[in-house]
């Protein structure tokens, strides 16, 4: 297939990783990158031989791509893919697909009318066993799930982190604390596996760091097949733990960092339930389930992105999913700031006012 023309834009540590990851891969081509700092296009121009511009409007405009790849803060996310798709070129976001799930509905409806691809950057879901619990929950090896849960501990991150850019760990440059920024991916996983919650009834915190956002987010989680969960992720602890649990009426399956394990009950907890012996257990087994190794990682994504623009095959994650995440973790963020239950989707208007009031130092 013929290498698809790709423009980087946003040259801080995310952009300069995908540049060393994704230089060689045949899918695509790098043909411009750009950044607001001038120094940074300079050095990384002449370093790959690729030609720089210090705004992305210049390189859009340029005609040099087919697509780009938004590697910037995430404020910057929503106002990039808009001026691209404006001008019919592709967009694989870095994650958070925007700020507010109102600039992702904008982003969506923008990419479907005018005929390009909107994909996320969520590449935990190339990893094996994330991709193996997936088949395993869709066969149904545990039945009707009726309990989700996720901690997401391991993403502790310093006071120096946070005093490494001004727009971190503010409202106005990330929008959000630890749902914003580290635990998206946790976040896509989450409802990936075990489906996308109706409500929410969330706590907020910032524990340990001078930062104007929260570092801790926990939630009572409810669904419309009338499941329920649990969720809570931290920067402000250790040691942190990556953790996701399905429990279903014929067993369990949990995720511990890149470990698999599946328990299967002979028969289901209802049938035990109803027809067992006084003081019977339920039979079943533990089994630790091995994945399939295969290509994971950010390369994979911008490789499945060309390929779904050269051949019409899926992206690893399209905008809706980009939208699923954000709007949870916009929900969290309401519920717990607002201390009080938010039903989802939400309401649109009322989270971009809230933001607003958090921006202004309400």
């Amino acid at each position: 297939m013929e290498p698809l023309k790709l423009g980087l834009i946003g040259l801080g540590g995310m952009g300069r990783g995908h540049l060393e990851r994704e230089i060689n891969l045949p899918e695509i081509q790098f043909t411009g990158v750009a950044d607001v700092v001038k120094e940074s296009v300079d050095e990384v121009s002449a370093r790959y031989g690729i030609p720089g511009f210090y705004g992305y409007q210049q390189l859009i405009d340029a005609g040099v791509c087919e697509a780009v790849l938004i590697a910037t803060p995430h404020p910057f996310h929503a106002p990039i893919a808009q001026y691209a798709i404006a001008r019919g070129l592709h967009v694989l976001s870095e994650k958070p697909i925007a700020v507010t799930v109102s600039e992702a509905d904008a982003m969506i409806v923008a990419a479907d009318r005018a005929g390009v691809k909107l994909g996320v950057m969520f590449q935990t879901r190339t990893e094996p066993h994330v991709r193996r619990a997936h088949e395993l929950l869709a066969e149904g090896a545990i039945g009707r799930i009726y309990r989700s849960v996720m901690v997401a501990s391991h993403w502790y991150r310093t006071q120096t982190y946070y005093d490494s850019g001004a727009w971190r760990g503010t409202w106005s440059g990330e929008g959000g604390g630890v749902v914003m920024n580290q635990s998206p991916h946790s976040l896509d996983v989450f409802i990936w596996l075990g489906g996308k919650p109706s409500r929410v009834q969330g706590r907020v915190d910032t524990r340990l760091h001078r930062i104007e956002v929260e570092d801790t987010v926990e939630a009572l989680i409810d669904y419309e097949d009338g499941h329920t969960g649990w969720l809570y992720t931290t920067t402000a602890e250790w040691p942190g733990e990556n953790r996701l649990e399905f429990t279903g009426d014929r067993g369990k399956l949990v995720i511990e960092d890149h470990t698999l394990r599946l328990y299967r009950m002979d028969r289901t907890l209802h049938e035990e339930t109803i027809t067992g012996e006084k003081w019977g257990k339920p039979s079943g087994s533990w089994e630790t389930v091995e994945a399939q190794p295969s290509p994971a990682g950010h390369a994979r994504v911008v490789q499945q992105f060309a390929r779904s623009i050269r051949l019409g095959e899926p992206l690893i994650a399209t905008g809706e999913d980009g939208r699923n995440s954000l709007e949870l973790a916009n929900a969290l963020l309401l519920s717990g700031y607002r201390r009080k239950p938010v039903s989802l989707p939400i309401d649109r208007d009322e989270y971009d006012r809230f933001l607003v009031s958090k921006r202004a130092g309400e």
